[in-house]
């Protein structure tokens, strides 16, 4: 089976996560080289070995995506080492525990805007300069079933994804007729092991694969895609 991205250059920022690592592995299979943000050094260490022994397809880049300076530099990095970004894969995100409004922190709102909406914004505007100079370029992200249907105590949460799906929308309409599209997936819960360990009990077979969310992901990447743009795909698994 050909290689769908053997010479494209995929950019994930959360590379290390339990996603990011499996987005990862998957345009690695499809012939991509892959930059992979990472903060902490275990998490590049612990890189699992399908994506290569040599790992000449893979620059590992250390920078908090939620930090101007340090996203400027991993793009600077990106495009040193391979002459551009073909895919932006905005992975790095994260999840707070139920708190009402009343209750909310303001730094925990502030982590989750920063985490889940600023690093987003941060990485497609950086995107966005490369892949205008080339006229073409594939840009996915992350909502959440959450953020389209939000529900009480998960505010700050709910909200950041929420926003990310606004940014998405606003962000393909202006890159209309370059050649660049942006998109999202808003999936439910992923079957990860930290979302595993958090809910004991349930029935994790109803639950959205890492795998599934990989997939379209490529899709979403690939030529035969290029006419879908704007689009935040819900992701639900056997959630109704």
């Amino acid at each position: 089976m050909p290689e769908r991205f053997k010479g494209k250059i995929a950019f994930v920022t959360g590379g290390t996560g339990a996603l990011g690592r499996v987005v990862s592995e998957a345009f690695y299979a499809e012939g991509a080289a892959v930059v992979i943000t990472y903060i902490h050094e275990e998490q590049a260490a612990s890189l699992p070995g399908s994506l290569g022994s040599e790992r000449t397809r893979v620059f590992l880049v250390k920078a908090d995506v939620t930090d101007e300076l340090q996203v400027k530099s991993a793009f600077q990095a990106a495009a040193a080492k391979f002459g551009t970004v073909d895919c932006l894969l905005n992975i790095a995100g994260g999840y707070m525990g139920r708190t009402p409004i009343e209750e909310l922190q303001l730094k925990d709102w502030d982590y989750m805007m920063d985490l889940n909406l600023k690093s987003a914004f941060l990485c497609t505007r950086e995107a966005l300069k490369i892949m205008s100079r080339k006229g073409s370029g594939r840009i996915v992200n992350i909502s959440a079933m959450a953020g389209l249907n939000p529900s009480a105590g998960r505010g700050a949460y709910c909200i950041s994804k929420a926003s990310v799906a606004t940014l998405t929308r606003i962000t393909a309409e202006e890159v209309k007729g370059t050649g660049i599209t942006v998109n999202a997936l808003a999936p439910s819960i992923i079957v990860t092991e930290a979302n595993v360990r958090s809910s004991p009990g349930e029935d994790y077979s109803k639950w959205v694969k890492p795998e599934e969310v990989a997939e379209l992901i490529l899709y979403l990447c690939s030529e035969p895609a290029r006419s879908i743009n704007g689009a935040v795909i819900e992701v639900k698994g056997a959630f109704n």
